[in-house]
């Protein structure tokens, strides 16, 4: 195996964070997580109900505040904006996207948007620096991206699996240097309680049935997410109705992929265009969402359009 496509968990990224330092703290939260997830046996799960999120919630703040490259943070569990005493860059993020599923032993994962400066408020997804997702499954990988430079409407997408050194660390390699999205008959409709009303949305999963697309869809938003990054197209698609309305928060979920997505070539859009494009007033702004294949969500533009 090429040395130089391997890193130790000390060094993991450092030919790419040059770009965003802070995705060191990042893969290093994943591979603590990764190891508090073993720990935990379905039976203890079932008994702690959300206190995973907690534990996690508080390892990415540890890691954030001790790099020292992070002014403020903010979390889907702890969402009032904290000051980490770094400097260079603001954070918003889940960290343990899916725990809901975490006793079914079903993969989950982990979500980074990474802003500079220091305020998160008022910003838009499209200024993000980078943005990173982790899934923990049968393996754990780190999804890195940055959005476009230049004349180049797509940006740079990575991907890192995490291995065990022969020393018995920790070390990341680098699987894919290059990824991007393209047509594929692939589906996740989340949501689908909203096809009751939504008929958009009704005709559309009838569409992707009626024309034998393959269902991929588990409940987790980042290994949803991570399919059609895996598979090289499909989509995730999440529209709403009167009685099915959004949970998505725009901040710690829906802007950080939509970017990875749009980096890796595809598209992310709600009601109005591109979710990159939506002010973050908030952190509890809440938005349906169609993300992937650049076909595939322009076809879902009618269903989240729903009035």
């Amino acid at each position: 195996m090429p040395r130089s496509r391997i890193y130790s968990e000390a060094k993991v990224l450092r030919r790419v964070t040059a770009k965003t330092p802070l995705v060191i703290s990042n893969s290093i939260y994943a591979v603590t997580l990764c190891a508090m997830l073993r720990e935990y046996s379905v039976r203890q799960l079932l008994l702690t109900g959300l206190q995973i999120d907690v534990e996690s919630d508080e390892v990415v703040f540890n890691h954030l505040r001790a790099c020292g490259m992070v002014k403020s943070a903010s979390s889907e569990e702890q969402t009032e904006c904290q000051d980490l005493g770094g400097q260079g860059y603001s954070v918003a993020f889940d960290p343990l996207d899916g725990s809901s599923i975490v006793g079914a032993n079903f993969a989950v994962g982990s979500i980074f948007g990474i802003w500079p400066g220091d305020e998160l408020i008022g910003r838009r997804g499209s200024e993000q620096a980078a943005a990173v997702y982790a899934v923990y499954g049968p393996r754990t990988v780190l999804v890195v991206a940055w959005p476009h430079q230049g004349e180049d409407p797509s940006g740079q997408v990575q991907e890192y699996l995490l291995t065990q050194h022969q020393t018995g660390g920790s070390q990341w390699l680098l699987q894919r240097g290059s990824i991007s999205i393209k047509d594929k008959a692939v589906f996740a409709p989340a949501n689908l309680r909203a096809t009751a009303e939504n008929e958009e949305y009704q005709q559309l999963v009838q569409y992707w049935m009626s024309n034998k697309y393959t269902l991929r869809y588990s409940g987790g938003m980042v290994p949803d997410v991570h399919h059609i990054l895996t598979k090289g197209g499909g989509v995730f698609a999440n529209p709403v109705s009167k009685s099915a309305s959004a949970k998505l928060r725009l901040l710690y979920e829906a802007a950080p992929l939509a970017l990875i997505v749009e980096a890796a070539g595809g598209l992310a859009e709600c009601a109005t265009g591109s979710i990159l494009d939506v002010t973050i007033a908030s952190t509890d702004i809440r938005t349906m969402v169609s993300l992937g294949s650049k076909s595939e969500v322009i076809r879902s533009r009618p269903a989240l359009k729903w009035q």
